[in-house]
């Protein structure tokens, strides 16, 4: 029994890593596409602050899962073809993106008009004000919402094992199948998932609470 809980494992921490690893690239191309996002709205940039508010709508108004079939079974049908990885990156990637816009939107209108009336009386431009004084008063605040849409992109990438990514609720199911053992199996996959998130939950209530006694608002 010993021996069928330590292969159990095993076979399971592979599917873990796999899913760290998505999940980790996936956030780096999400905090991008999300700081690009944030600014652009923040800022208010004529058209594109048009083009991202649409993306934010669609991105946050799209099930996941509609969002991973139709990348996975429309784009084939225009000649588009994408490796089952690089599908559930850019599905991973769209979703969260949309949500990291409007955290990091919300994070730099939070800061006081009075911040960058300063910034302008030292004679600063645009991208002065914006990288020396706006956006690290920003970061602070955005902090505990992105843990809390970290926890999310985990979670989401238990979705994409129906395209059939080899993640851990794929290798789960899978050995489900062969061993019989659903319980057992069910009870191992979701320690995985809880070494992952509750951490990020704790900092993310920790931070908040943090920044609610210095008198920041809930961006939740």
């Amino acid at each position: 029994m010993i021996e069928l809980i330590r292969s159990i494992g095993w076979t399971l921490c592979h599917g873990f890593v796999y899913t760290v690893l998505l999940s980790i690239i996936s956030l780096i191309f999400a905090l991008l596409v999300g700081l690009i996002g944030g600014i652009i709205r923040a800022e208010k940039v004529p058209f594109l602050e048009r083009v991202v508010f649409s993306y934010v709508y669609v991105a946050r108004a799209t099930p996941f899962p509609m969002i991973l079939f139709t990348v996975y079974f429309v784009l084939p049908a225009f000649g588009i073809q994408l490796s089952n990885i690089q599908t559930a990156i850019i599905c991973l990637v769209f979703h969260s993106g949309g949500y990291i816009t409007e955290i990091i939107r919300r994070s730099i209108q939070s800061i006081t008009k009075g911040q960058r009336e300063a910034a302008m009386a030292l004679g600063m431009n645009s991208y002065q004000r914006l990288r020396l004084v706006i956006l690290p008063q920003a970061l602070r605040v955005m902090l505990p919402p992105l843990a809390g849409q970290l926890i999310l992109l985990v979670k989401d990438t238990s979705v994409i094992s129906l395209i059939g990514v080899t993640e851990v609720t794929r290798v789960a199911r899978q050995m489900m199948q062969t061993i019989y053992q659903p319980l057992g199996i069910l009870a191992l996959t979701a320690i995985f998932y809880f070494i992952v998130c509750y951490p990020l939950g704790l900092y993310s209530s920790y931070a908040e609470r943090r920044l609610l006694s210095k008198g920041f608002g809930n961006l939740n």
